[in-house]
């Protein structure tokens, strides 16, 4: 099993974005440089730093913390113009602008990512695989970082918010943590919330925010009704690109010749072979999130969302629920495939391989390597 991100340089992203630069304007662009950090712990520093609420900041999308990352930000009004350069975060002024940068504005993301522990056979096995996935794309699936709790043995959210199960959610929220000793701990300290405050771990703002809510005697729905709008549509995310991910796994294990690798709690299948004129008629599927809004074009398509959303009990009723002060489901559209662009190897050795590509907005580089590879990832 090949092995990313053994260290933050082994997983390098650039976001690719064209701003137009002015000498003057409501909103400052910088560039700012990660390692080791969240965006929204490097946000939080940058915001400190030049003295402004977390919410003036305006960034394009989230980025993997265990990774070596580029990304543009702008800030609103900043007081005065700081630069700075350390070893995790760096900040580099670049002009100023009059909207903010926001999630519509990226226009992809280059990557260079160095698998290790990669034996001979399968790097060859990858560096085969280059010219099929060059052609014929990979499969779109929601990587590892849309799922939040569920990544450490959790649940969705919003299967608690469904059952009116407010407690729940917030233990959820808050105890899913892949350190299972301080999870344990947590769980002991549950309803103590001065001594939960001081086993949590370094957390942000709104996790403080509603542990200390809960401290001044607030019911557990209100104070996951006092979060950010941001965060509660995070607990939607996951869930409903869960059920995608389902869709289009159902999708290719019941049309084509594929392999299925683990994924989480689950697996993700991928096309192994295609006959080039039946992939041209499903090039540029998109698959409905719901199916409400936006009716599936493809026939198979549709039938496959309905039986999905059967098995998870989602009718009407549970599609237009409100909860803790959010519509719990949106329907929209992702397309089925991705194509990378410049895909190549850029160097190779005993027990490693070192890729470089661009992926759209929203594709997920690790996707990409299980797709290359036919097989899961070590971390």
């Amino acid at each position: 099993m090949a092995r990313v991100k053994e260290c933050p340089e082994d997983f390098y992203v650039r976001e690719i974005k064209h701003l137009d630069f002015e000498q003057k304007g409501r909103f400052a662009y910088f560039l700012m440089r990660k390692k080791n950090l969240s965006t929204l712990e490097a946000v939080r520093e940058v915001a400190k730093r030049l003295g402004v609420p977390e919410k003036r900041i305006g960034f394009g999308g989230l980025k993997d913390k265990n990774s070596l990352s580029e990304q543009f930000i702008s800030v609103d009004r900043p007081p005065e113009i700081k630069e700075f350069t350390e070893e995790n975060l760096s900040l580099k002024f670049l002009g100023y602008g009059n909207r903010p940068v926001s999630l519509g504005d990226i226009e992809g993301n280059y990557f260079e990512i160095t698998l290790r522990r990669i034996g001979d056979r399968k790097r060859e096995f990858l560096k085969e695989r280059i010219p099929f996935v060059k052609r014929f794309g990979f499969e779109n699936y929601f990587g590892e970082q849309r799922f939040g709790s569920v990544r450490y043995a959790g649940n969705f959210i919003v299967k608690y918010l469904l059952r009116n199960d407010y407690e729940g959610a917030v233990k959820e929220y808050l105890t899913s943590l892949k350190d299972r000793g301080r999870k344990k701990a947590l769980l002991r300290a549950w309803g103590r919330w001065k001594e939960f405050l001081r086993i949590m771990p370094q957390s942000s703002h709104p996790e403080i925010n509603l542990v200390k809510s809960l401290m001044k005697g607030k019911s557990y729905e209100e104070a996951l009704s006092g979060l950010p709008k941001s965060i509660k549509l995070m607990f939607l995310f996951a869930y409903q690109s869960y059920l995608w991910n389902r869709y289009l796994n159902t999708f290719v294990v019941r049309y084509f010749k594929h392999c299925s690798v683990p994924f989480l709690k689950w697996r993700l299948s991928f096309i192994k072979e295609v006959d080039e004129g039946l992939f041209e008629e499903i090039r540029e599927l998109e698959i409905p999130f719901l199916g409400t809004e936006f009716k599936p074009k493809n026939k198979k398509v549709e039938l496959i969302i309905k039986e999905v959303l059967r098995e998870e009990g989602i009718n009407e009723e549970v599609i237009r629920a409100r909860r803790i002060g959010v519509k719990l489901f949106t329907d929209g559209v992702r397309k089925a495939f991705a194509f990378p662009q410049g895909l190549r190897v850029l160097e190779e050795g005993r027990g490693y391989v070192k890729l470089s590509f661009t992926l759209p907005p929203g594709s997920y580089a690790t996707v990409l390597l299980r797709k290359l590879l036919c097989s899961s990832l070590d971390y």
